[in-house]
C-alpha cells in the first residue's frame, strides 16, 4: 500500500538507524518500567472484583458529607471559539475532624447531601472509592495512573521506531511536532480504556459505549491527520 505522493525513504542512513534504535530503547524501557504498575493494577482488580461480589474487601472508613460545590471553567480554542466545562466537588469530614475535597462525577454529586453519611474505600492506604446515597465514585489508584503514563511513553517509543524504520525524512520542526501530536492523540483514549479495563474489568454500559465511540472517532481523526502528512504538500 502506498499513499499518493508518498515519499520513498530511500536507503536507510545511519541517522535513521539511530532514530529507530532510540525509539526502540524508549519502547523497551517503558514496557519494563510498566511491569510493576501493571502487576499492582492487577492486584487492585482482584480486590475490586471481590468488592463487586458483595464482600467487604476494601478497608472502609465512615465520614460525613459537609458540602458540595459546582463551578465552571472556560478555555479558548485555537479557532477563536470557547468551551465551558462544569466541575463538581464534594467535601467530607473524617472522624478526627479533618476535611477533604475531591472532584467527582455528576452522578455522585447529585446523590451527596450535606450531613449525609458516606464511606471511603481504601486500598493499601490510598483512597479508591467514595460511597454515599447509593452512588459510588471510583478513583484510579496511583499504580493505574503510573501504568497509563508508561504505556503512553511506550506508544511514543513505538512511533519513533516506526518512523526511523519506514520513513525517516526530515522536513522541519513543524511537521515533527505535528506528527508527534497526531501519533500521541491516537493513543489517549485506547490507553485510558485499557488501564480502566485492567483495574475494573470489562463492563458494558452507556458510559463505556460512549467512550468506545469517542475513542474510535479520535483514533480515526488522529490517524487521518497523521497520514495526510505522508503526502507531498
Amino acid at each position: 500500500m502506498r499513499f499518493r505522493g508518498y515519499r520513498r525513504p530511500g536507503r536507510r542512513s545511519a541517522g535513521r538507524w539511530i532514530v529507530a534504535a532510540l525509539g526502540l530503547g524508549v519502547l523497551v524501557a517503558a514496557l519494563v518500567a510498566a511491569d510493576g504498575p501493571y502487576r499492582q493494577t492487577r492486584d487492585f482488580r482482584r480486590v475490586a472484583a471481590c468488592q463487586a461480589g458483595g464482600a467487604e474487601c476494601f478497608a472502609g472508613e465512615p465520614v460525613t458529607i459537609r458540602g458540595r460545590d459546582e463551578y465552571t471553567t472556560t478555555e479558548s480554542n485555537s479557532n477563536g471559539s470557547t468551551s465551558t466545562t462544569t466541575h463538581y466537588e464534594v467535601t467530607w469530614e473524617e472522624s478526627g475532624g479533618g476535611r477533604q475535597t475531591r472532584e467527582v462525577s455528576w452522578d455522585l454529586y447529585r446523590h451527596a447531601e450535606d450531613g449525609a453519611p458516606a464511606t471511603l474505600r481504601r486500598w493499601r492506604g490510598e483512597l479508591v472509592a467514595l460511597e454515599t446515597g447509593g452512588a459510588t465514585e471510583w478513583f484510579l489508584p496511583r499504580a493505574g495512573q503510573t501504568l497509563w503514563l508508561w504505556l503512553v511513553l511506550a506508544w511514543f517509543g513505538l512511533g519513533v521506531t516506526l518512523w526511523g524504520l519506514l520513513f525517516g525524512w526530515w522536513d522541519g520542526f513543524f511537521f515533527l511536532g505535528y506528527r508527534t501530536f497526531c501519533w500521541m492523540f491516537v493513543s489517549i483514549v485506547p490507553v485510558a480504556m485499557t488501564v480502566d479495563a485492567l483495574a475494573y474489568g470489562l463492563h458494558v454500559s452507556a458510559v463505556v459505549v460512549g467512550e468506545l465511540l469517542f475513542g474510535i472517532l479520535a483514533t480515526a481523526i488522529g490517524g487521518w491527520m497523521l497520514v495526510s502528512t505522508l503526502k507531498r504538500w
